[in-house]
């Protein structure tokens, strides 16, 4: 058996040991929450910059200026009194101008005129 003395040793030891264990565990609880409130503030100042772009984006589209431009742009609309010219694209004539030269200059294909297993062979050697 054990003697008094080693006996309340023993039971002032445990009993600093609880309260060391509980200290270190509200410690951590403590930082912890230290790093989830800074989280948070980071993340409320990127929704207040957010908030504020949306805001100036709901700004100008109250404006005249957009909502002339949305309605060139995408409705096609155009003013009283203006004039649309419609520029039409070129379109590559087959065997016109297809290649280019190694002086960089273009030169006509003959492409036409090669059979299909030539050209793929022209293509990888």
């Amino acid at each position: 058996m054990l003697k008094k003395g080693t006996r309340g040793r023993l039971l002032v030891a445990l009993v600093l040991l609880v309260i060391s264990a509980n200290f270190i565990r509200s410690t951590i609880e403590v930082l912890n929450s230290k790093k989830r409130l800074q989280e948070a503030q980071e993340k409320e100042n990127s929704l207040i910059i957010e908030r504020d772009a949306l805001k100036k984006q709901i700004e100008y589209k109250k404006t005249g200026e957009y909502i002339e431009e949305s309605a060139r742009n995408e409705l096609n609309m155009i003013r009283e009194g203006e004039k649309v010219f419609v520029l039409e694209e070129e379109k590559p004539v087959p065997g016109d101008v297809a290649a280019a030269s190694d002086t960089g200059e273009l030169v006509p294909s003959n492409d036409t005129e090669d059979p299909n297993w030539y050209l793929w062979y022209k293509l990888f050697f």
